[in-house]
């Protein structure tokens, strides 16, 4: 998904109806602390996905899942599939322990903030990750949200903000892992 610096949300589809895209809600999310990882909404939590401005103010979010974990990385680097491919191999250990978000439902959906939570945002759509990866150019038809079959449960984000594994590469990654 594109991004110009806004933050996203992470949380179940039973929170949505809380969730509006008001600027009073939005303001408020833009004045946590970098290290704030969820936000009430509703009669429970989401996880708050806020861009790296170190990485770049804009650009793409990529999102991934395997059988365990969704990935969220934004990264920078030539080629651009290679710092995909470092930022998701790269080891957790070290990363910011952030906040437990419960996915009773099952449904776990990833959107832009300043959206409603009443978007009608596609199904991710398992399958494998191509050899080569290069982001959309057309940033104005990127969808604002998705929506992923996960196990219900409760979802601990671990966050690496701006790391470096080498001189031409860098990212930030948000996981969510079950408990």
């Amino acid at each position: 998904m594109w991004t110009t610096g806004t933050q996203f949300l992470v949380m179940d589809k039973y929170f949505l109806y809380a969730w509006q895209g008001a600027n009073d809600q939005v303001d408020a999310l833009s004045e946590l602390h970098w290290s704030v990882t969820a936000t009430e909404v509703g009669t429970g939590w989401a996880a708050v996905v806020a861009t790296d401005g170190a990485v770049n103010d804009k650009g793409w979010l990529e999102v991934f899942q395997n059988r365990r974990t969704i990935a969220i990385v934004q990264a920078q680097g030539e080629p651009y599939s290679r710092a995909l491919g470092k930022a998701l191999a790269y080891p957790a250990d070290g990363d910011h322990m952030g906040d437990v978000v419960p996915v009773p439902s099952g449904d776990m959906y990833f959107f832009n903030a300043t959206q409603g939570g009443d978007g009608d945002w596609p199904k991710a759509k398992p399958g494998k990750a191509p050899v080569t990866w290069e982001p959309a150019d057309d940033s104005a038809r990127a969808p604002t949200g998705l929506r992923f079959d996960v196990p219900r449960g409760d979802y601990q984000l671990q966050v690496r903000w701006m790391t470096e594994p080498d001189d031409e590469t860098c990212f930030a990654r948000w996981l969510f892992t079950p408990v």
